[in-house]
């Protein structure tokens, strides 16, 4: 799993397209900022991060909340952006 330095709007954006994206985490429109990483589930009905890797990805997407409240930036606004894009083939 890749790890990021969360600190910027920039940073933001990446990490939310690293985890919505097909050459990422592949979540795509399954993804939302609120959902716990620990609830998400292959379809064999594994879950689909270690517990480990459920509290980095969490730890992460708590500093982006962090960081987008301090831009005065809407962190689902962003995340529907990137989704939008993908069903536009961008």
């Amino acid at each position: 799993m890749k790890t990021f330095e969360t600190q910027t709007m920039q940073d933001v954006e990446q990490f939310l397209r690293y985890v919505i994206e097909p050459n990422g985490l592949a979540l795509g429109m399954g993804f939302h900022p609120d959902e716990d990483f620990s609830d998400y589930m292959k379809k064999n009905g594994e879950k689909a991060f270690s517990n480990n890797e459920a509290k980095a990805l969490n730890e992460m997407t708590s500093k982006c909340f962090d960081i987008c409240e301090k831009q005065n930036e809407d962190i689902y606004a962003i995340a529907l952006s990137i989704i939008n894009g993908l069903n536009n083939g961008r």
